[in-house]
């Protein structure tokens, strides 16, 4: 077998008895029609959606209800004659500030009893004040009370708990703010 020459007399030649195909069709009449039925059945319903939005937006005081006049034709339809009366529009009522001082989360964990101070049978209590920031993570903590023994180990053992706590922030005109709390832990050996 030989490689077509383009120099051949029959090279651009069509054979007879080939079969005719056609060229292949990108679109087809039928699915544009559907498309266009698509688009218009969704530009109506968008539309109807508007107007039942529209309306339902509308003060009540603009929506007159039509009066069938009963000594009239039967098709007339007569618009109350009555003045509406408007009734003052109710002004919504300003939203509550929330104001508040942070708060720890339940699922903190409580400190633990530092096992020396355990067994010299330390007890008391420790309070700390906790600096929040606005994201309810704590920034400084500092004792600032005890009752009882005052041991070192007890105070490592709350300021180190309360470091890893996470709080719920202080809320000033219901937006979250830096704030301060003080917690109290107390130590019992029981």
């Amino acid at each position: 077998m030989s490689t077509p020459n383009p120099n051949d007399p029959g090279y651009n030649s069509v054979d007879p008895d080939a079969p005719v195909v056609a060229p292949p069709r990108t679109s087809s009449a039928l699915l544009w029609l559907l498309l266009l039925v698509a688009l218009v059945a969704l530009g109506l319903w968008w539309y109807g959606k508007r107007e039942a939005t529209e309306a339902r937006d509308l003060p009540a005081a603009t929506q007159q209800p039509a009066v069938v006049d009963e000594t009239a034709a039967p098709s007339a339809v007569v618009a109350d004659k009555k003045p509406v009366e408007k009734k003052p529009v109710a002004k919504p009522k300003p939203v509550a500030k929330i104001n508040r001082d942070p708060s720890p989360l339940a699922g903190n964990q409580t400190p633990k009893y530092p096992p020396q101070a355990l067994r010299s049978g330390v007890e008391g209590s420790v309070s700390v004040r906790v600096e929040v920031d606005a994201n309810g993570n704590p920034t400084d903590v500092q004792v600032v009370e005890r009752s009882g023994e005052r041991s070192r180990d007890l105070d490592r053992a709350v300021t180190d708990a309360v470091r890893k706590w996470r709080f719920e922030p202080a809320m000033k005109d219901g937006k979250a703010v830096p704030g301060a709390v003080v917690v109290p832990v107390e130590f019992k050996n029981q």
